[in-house]
């Protein structure tokens, strides 16, 4: 038979299960309500509107001055005619073309012509001026072109009759030879021209007596034949020069006679018909 001091513990026992059972219920019941709430504040804060900006609206004043500054700056002068130039796009029209690349050809040129860089991007007046400057050095060129041979032999003509003249004198040797090859009375080579005969007599002298073989170029004798090649032409088209005081009288006489005195310098008188 249980005495009173167990049914009291037995009673105190129940009930401290009760209280921890409902305790454990009432715990569980919070946690869920505490999910859910976090829960809710999440998909809010997911799923809540955001603010667009609006774009600033431009008035017609500040585009077109946006436009101004991103324009490139066209370039001008002589940077503008080389810009155009390089960009132009390549036509159909040919033209000449000297030498090789990084090659300053003056004689033995090889020739080969290439597409015309078309100039529709530059301005009529800039074209026009460098189509005649092209033009120009074109015809300047075909009436210097010579062999590497004619060029030698216009060298040493020119060292062998001028050799202690000043440039001046120098480049009107070299004039007078590249006149007869331009005429249609003389050879048209400078070769053909030095070792011409006109009735059994040579025209220089120095072909007659070696000394043509014998001369050692001078730099400023190369610099006067180069200057007249690219040229310069002091010579008013003379034909002919002569050194009076080293020549025979019946020389003189028919130079006098029979061709137009121009002009003397140093030593030599120059003619032409």
């Amino acid at each position: 038979m249980k005495t009173k001091k167990h049914i009291r513990k037995s009673l105190l026992v129940k009930v401290i299960q009760n209280v921890s059972r409902n305790l454990r219920q009432y715990l569980m019941a919070a946690g869920v309500v505490v999910v859910i709430l976090v829960s809710i504040i999440t998909i809010k804060s997911f799923s809540g509107e955001k603010e667009v900006p609006v774009p600033e609206e431009k008035s017609a004043e500040t585009l077109v001055k946006t436009k101004q500054e991103v324009k490139p700056a066209i370039p001008n002068g002589y940077k503008g005619i080389i810009s155009a130039v390089m960009v132009a796009e390549a036509s159909s029209s040919p033209y000449h073309a000297l030498g090789t690349n990084l090659e300053a050809v003056l004689v033995g040129q090889r020739t080969k012509e290439r597409e015309n860089p078309c100039l529709d991007g530059v301005g009529v007046e800039v074209a026009e001026s460098v189509n005649d400057i092209d033009e120009q050095s074109w015809k300047l060129v075909e009436r210097t072109k010579m062999s590497d041979g004619d060029y030698e032999t216009l060298l040493s003509i020119v060292e062998a009759e001028s050799g202690g003249e000043d440039i001046k004198g120098r480049i009107l040797v070299a004039n007078v030879i590249l006149n007869r090859v331009a005429s249609d009375v003389f050879p048209d080579n400078v070769t053909d021209v030095v070792w011409q005969e006109s009735g059994g007599s040579p025209q220089f002298t120095p072909t007659v007596d070696g000394r043509i073989h014998m001369v050692k170029v001078s730099d400023t004798t190369r610099e006067a034949v180069n200057r007249a090649i690219d040229g310069e032409d002091y010579s008013q088209g003379a034909l002919f020069f002569m050194e009076k005081q080293h020549s025979e009288d019946k020389n003189v006489s028919w130079f006098d006679s029979t061709l137009q005195f121009l002009f003397r310098h140093g030593v030599h008188s120059f003619y032409k018909y």
